[in-house]
């Protein structure tokens, strides 16, 4: 049996055909296509990005930021990673693009998930969003270890090689994304507190 061709990444024109891809002026809010010339809303709302290594407590935080932040779609990116058997690039500007879906719908997207700034900027569909800000969960490599510790062994993530490679993946991003927001000194509420003023801050005017 055949199996159906993948779908471009690219973001293309609808009557024109994948060949065509649309050109972003996110200046004036427009898609163009360059080919019939039509036009389609682009609102190039920002997208934030709350990561961490594994522990670090971006799913612990997801539920109340939901609850503090009622205008901006707020989702952990695991909950797609079935699509990542289509490419991880691919998964990723997925996320790109159901952000876009829900600019058109006046919202702003909060994705919590470990990515990485160099990973969005490079796709495709980046040309679908305005700013995208990031912001690090973080705590000790100690505490990052009892973490991993706790879990299921079913999450595969309690070796000592395992817990070893998020120490050194935490220190990387310690590294480079500010700000950071530590989660061994804050619980739950607090952090998602901090995060939420966080994104409040760069969120548009209503």
């Amino acid at each position: 049996m055949s199996h159906p061709e993948k779908p471009p990444d690219e973001v293309f024109c609808m009557g024109c055909g994948p060949g065509t891809i649309l050109d972003a002026d996110p200046g004036a809010h427009r898609l163009r296509c360059p080919r019939c010339g039509g036009e389609s809303w682009l609102p190039a709302l920002p997208l934030f990005v709350v990561t961490g290594a594994s522990g670090a407590g971006k799913s612990t935080i997801t539920g109340p930021l939901r609850s503090l932040l009622p205008r901006c779609l707020v989702v952990e990116t695991d909950v797609i990673l079935h699509v990542a058997a289509l490419g991880w690039d691919t998964w990723r500007n997925t996320w790109l693009q159901l952000a876009h879906a829900a600019a058109l719908g006046g919202q702003a997207t909060v994705l919590t998930g470990s990515l990485t700034p160099d990973q969005l900027e490079r796709l495709p569909a980046r040309k679908l969003i305005g700013p995208i800000h990031f912001a690090l969960l973080d705590c000790p490599d100690d505490v990052l270890a009892g973490r991993l510790r706790a879990r299921p062994a079913w999450r595969a993530s309690s070796t000592e090689a395992k817990i070893a490679e998020h120490q050194r993946f935490a220190a990387w991003l310690r590294a480079r994304i500010t700000p950071s927001f530590d989660t061994s000194t804050a619980g739950a509420a607090e952090a998602a507190d901090r995060v939420a003023a966080w994104v409040q801050a760069l969120l548009p005017a209503a």
